[in-house]
């Protein structure tokens, strides 16, 4: 007899359901009028911004059941100013039974989640995306995937084999890649694609302004000081390669309709004296299957010039896109000058970010299909490829890459809060050793 709305929606808040019992979901969606609930899983800068923003969309209503950090200050301290908060207090009806810390808290804060109809929010540091995924889908529940979505290539397929799953289940999915659905860039990329500049020539991408943030504290392990931290490690951010570079690694490559296939890089640490590993400038040289040359450059130094880009050449002009361009623009040359602007989007600006969850609570009322995730997951394997060319200085090649099995951190399902860190520790000294180009070798 088959399940009717009213008993699943009795059984999907029973707390005993087993994971066996979740292995085929019920292709249910929350209609207009039904309430999604949600859980949080990070409650750090992007984590606060994404639960806001899911509390904040209008397609209909929404209750935050569930907050989730490693760090219990983190996870109490963003449920005081959820509850301080006027506006979004009466959708906030967790508990302080349902404020979870610790490196498990993901796990107990998704169980309070109904199949099928719930929304979990997965926006702790990079290394645990994939892990927290695969566990959110295999529950049953729809997510928002911040990027990226997996640090190196066994977290990447992992999180591929998560994307698959939740197909197979019917669940909805939206990956964090905002600039996909900021209004201006998404036409620019159609024009592009419509040969706004005739083929493409070349394109370049460009992250490069001041150094970042370092905050550590005597009284954190270096386990905690690194999870604090996590953009100034590679095993948890994947290098600014992958956290930082994968918008506008993504919008070129969804320009062209592709991804690199061979990449060769260098990188090094010349500036930065903070105690630990991040590299303060990357090169990367990606070549497209059809031989199109895409180059990456990273550099956070004070007193350099800085850029904020997506530069895309063709035979008949540039369009200057991407992340750190509000006002895309296409040029009738290759000199970024106004005279030369023969295109730009009439398009309002838009929150970026506001609007992935209103595409995604859309999708989950609705019944829509899902954005291009499979192409989001390998604009963030691009990423890791040049990682591995510019830590190594070797050239790669996709399958190369891809055929990898190295792990940052093979243990990441089993780390214990309070010990060491997997991956790297500091010296006597509090140093770390950061990747040499020619002597580092991870893949």
């Amino acid at each position: 007899m088959p399940t009717s709305r009213r008993n699943f929606l009795k059984a999907g808040a029973a707390a005993a359901v087993t994971m066996s019992a979740l292995s085929s979901v019920p292709r249910v969606h929350a209609a207009g009028s039904d309430t999604i609930r949600i859980a949080l899983i990070g409650c750090g800068g992007r984590g606060r911004g994404a639960c806001f923003q899911a509390l904040s969309t209008k397609e209909g209503p929404v209750e935050l059941v569930a907050i989730a950090d490693a760090f219990e200050d983190q996870a109490k301290g963003f449920a005081q100013i959820l509850k301080a908060d006027e506006e979004k207090a009466p959708l906030c009806t967790f508990t302080d039974d349902t404020i979870f810390s610790g490196l498990d808290s993901y796990k107990k804060a998704i169980d309070c989640l109904r199949p099928g109809i719930d929304l979990a929010l997965l926006v702790a540091p990079p290394a645990f995306r994939a892990m927290h995924f695969e566990y959110a889908v295999k529950r049953g529940v729809h997510v928002f995937l911040e990027k990226p979505f997996g640090v190196d290539t066994p977290t990447i397929k992992r999180s591929l084999a998560a994307w698959k799953m939740a197909q197979e289940k019917g669940l909805k999915v939206i990956t964090g890649l905002n600039n996909r659905k900021y209004f201006r860039t998404e036409e620019t990329v159609k024009k592009i694609q419509d040969g706004a500049i005739g083929d493409i020539l070349s394109c370049y991408v460009y992250r490069l302004h001041g150094p970042c943030r370092w905050n550590p504290r005597d009284e954190w392990s270096p386990l905690q000081n690194q999870l604090r931290n996590y953009n100034s490690f590679t095993w948890i951010s994947g290098t600014p390669c992958v956290d930082w570079m994968v918008h506008n690694i993504d919008i070129c490559c969804w320009s062209k309709g592709m991804h690199p296939t061979w990449v060769q890089g260098t990188g090094g640490r010349q500036v930065r004296e903070e105690k630990d590993e991040l590299m303060d400038h990357i090169v990367c040289d990606y070549e497209f299957p059809d031989g199109v040359k895409l180059v990456m450059q990273v550099r956070h130094i004070s007193n350099t010039w800085s850029s904020f880009r997506s530069v895309i050449r063709g035979t008949k002009g540039m369009a200057v896109v991407g992340e750190g361009i509000g006002e895309p623009k296409i040029f009738k040359g290759y000199n970024v000058v106004n005279d030369d602007v023969i295109w730009k989007s009439e398009m309002p600006k838009n929150d970026s970010y506001q609007e992935e969850h209103n595409r995604l609570a859309k999708m989950i009322r609705e019944d829509l299909p899902c954005e291009d995730v499979d192409f989001c997951i390998k604009s963030n394997f691009t990423g890791i490829m040049g990682r591995m060319a510019m830590e190594s200085g070797q050239e790669l090649t996709w399958d190369t890459a891809w055929n990898s099995t190295y792990e940052l951190c093979p243990n990441i399902d089993g780390l214990q809060f309070d010990g060491d860190s997997p991956y790297i520790m500091p010296d006597a000294d509090g140093n770390y050793q950061t990747a040499k180009p020619g002597i580092t070798k991870r893949f």
